[in-house]
């Protein structure tokens, strides 16, 4: 089902047209970052060795009678666009990567297009990049979240850019209440929509049509997209593999620290999360709710989000089966096979939980054990077995262990196996470096959630000469994946096809190395409690 269409591609501004657009820029700018677009023409600028392009609509702004609602095409622009500032984030409330600072904003769809100065001679690979944030926070313009790193954007893609030769695209959605509000009278409202909840990811899904219809204005191959992201990202990208709303709009995909398989909740959950939004704000009793809550104040709603987690598990705002983005539980279209026959790269980090523990007090024993009966119910004894605290320096440290492999490593490791299961292209691996930065030994994060992003898009520079080529071979394969469907690189060690039988991985750290049998055990195990639909 197609949310919008263009009829007409972006075409590349005539030379005519850029002669009189250079002779109005000031010098330092180049001709070629004046470019057309399907709606409008944008002035970017130049940044080291790219032509950067940032804040570009790609969707109406969702606000007043379009809040909650599919995203809308565009409205088209007159005068030149001025695409030389970060736009604006989706609301949300304050966490590190904004800055600590809570955005009241809803029109936030914007992206940003990062591709090689001067512009190519043959159209390049495009790599689209969807952020993490538990689908509740972030934006494109977050900032590096570590101290002595002020200042630095996490997901600038001029280096990738630059160095691999292939054009980046980041983008906004819709967050928490206003991405995923599974409201029942959404479904009643469109009849080309009938579906309620997943907003944000409609969202991507529109960018994705915007690069399609655009992206060749820019160097950028239509027809050879990745779709990558990192945490909820990863999550989201594994969402559209299964999705059959996105089939077509990408090529191939990478999954970074998060599976889909889990987590995902169903249409009665999300309608129990919007209820409680609407009883929140006080629009659980009005003839019309839906008006109700598209009156409500911004900031009554972005308030409301948290209430929901308060209800009980498998309730929230996040992924949901809606019946039209998601038709079915993901794992149902894993088994199934019926699934778009594109190269898979996933994996996470070997700490994935300690992130999540900062401060948290140390445990003993006992309360190792009543902690795992507290969140784990009936399988608290099996994990005990498999994660038993004498193979760990402290009880506390094997609670974080089993944290992060539930939630992060193993839902990756289950759609990996899951997608390797048809004969799928798919590879796997694990990232282990744990870089010497002084916060990072004295809170022992060790290799922890969202550390990869930094090498993978050279954002925050290399501590070592050892992380300057993690990041660099990490970069390396990153981009040969999406040029062509292989991570393969000259002189450098081979990187298997994942399968369930032998489990190897490609192993990040100093030095890399591939693996077999990485928390297969483990990850077994935690298939099978996924499989229950408990998880």
């Amino acid at each position: 089902m197609t949310i919008y269409k263009r009829t007409n591609r972006a075409k590349v501004v005539t030379a005519a047209s850029l002669m009189c657009a250079a002779l109005a820029m000031p010098s330092m700018v180049s001709a070629q970052t004046l470019i057309s677009t399907a709606d409008g023409d944008v002035q970017g600028q130049i940044n080291a060795g790219t032509r950067e392009f940032l804040g570009i609509p790609y969707a109406a702004p969702p606000v007043g009678p379009l809040r909650f609602r599919p995203p809308q095409p565009a409205t088209p622009w007159g005068s030149t666009l001025d695409a030389t500032t970060y736009p604006p984030g989706c609301a949300q409330l304050p966490t590190l990567t904004n800055g600590d600072t809570r955005i009241e904003n809803e029109d936030c769809l914007f992206l940003n297009v990062w591709t090689p100065d001067p512009a190519p001679a043959q159209p390049l690979p495009v790599m689209v990049w969807i952020h993490g944030g538990s689908n509740t926070s972030g934006s494109t313009a977050d900032f590096v979240p570590f101290p002595g790193y002020e200042g630095m954007r996490l997901y600038d893609g001029h280096f990738m850019s630059d160095n691999r030769d292939v054009v980046v695209v980041t983008l906004n959605y819709r967050l928490n209440v206003f991405g995923f509000l599974g409201l029942t009278e959404l479904a009643g409202e469109d009849v080309n929509h009938p579906y309620a909840g997943n907003q944000g990811l409609l969202d991507q899904r529109a960018a994705l049509q915007w690069v399609q219809e655009n992206i060749a204005a820019f160097g950028g191959n239509p027809d050879n997209v990745t779709i990558y992201g990192e945490s909820a990202g990863s999550f989201d990208v594994c969402a559209h593999v299964v999705s059959p709303m996105s089939t077509g709009l990408f090529h191939r995909a990478i999954s970074q620290s998060g599976g889909c398989t889990v987590g995902t909740q169903s249409a009665e959950d999300s309608e129990a999360a919007a209820d409680v939004i609407a009883e929140a704000v006080g629009c659980d009793l009005a003839p019309d709710r839906l008006a109700c809550l598209r009156a409500a104040p911004l900031a009554d709603l972005l308030d409301a989000g948290p209430l929901v987690a308060l209800v009980g598990e498998g309730t929230n705002l996040g992924l949901s089966v809606d019946g039209g983005f998601l038709v079915e539980d993901p794992r149902v279209t894993f088994d199934s096979g019926d699934l778009p026959k594109i190269p898979y790269l996933l994996g996470a980090n070997s700490d994935e939980g300690t992130l999540f523990f900062i401060g948290s007090p140390e445990l003993t024993g006992e309360q190792y054990t009543a902690e795992l009966l507290s969140r784990y119910g009936a399988y608290a004894p099996e994990i005990e077995a498999l994660y038993p605290p004498a193979m760990f320096d402290t009880p506390r440290d094997a609670l974080i262990r089993v944290f992060g492999d539930s939630t992060l490593v193993c839902s990756t490791h289950d759609v990996a196996k899951r997608y390797s299961r048809k004969r799928q292209k798919t590879y796997l691996y694990h990232f282990a470096r744990v870089p010497p930065i002084g916060f990072i030994e004295l809170l022992g994060l060790g290799a922890f959630h969202g550390l990869e992003i930094s090498y993978v898009f050279g954002s925050a520079g290399s501590p070592t000469a050892s992380d300057t080529t993690i990041g660099e071979t990490v970069q390396g394969y990153w981009s040969s994946f999406a040029r062509t469907g292989r991570p393969r690189l000259p002189d450098t060690l081979r990187w298997p096809r994942f399968n369930s039988r032998y489990y190897k991985t490609m192993r990040f750290n100093a030095p890399n190395a591939v693996t077999r049998q990485f928390r297969k055990a483990q990850c077994d195990f935690w298939s099978t409690v996924y499989d229950t639909g408990a998880f």
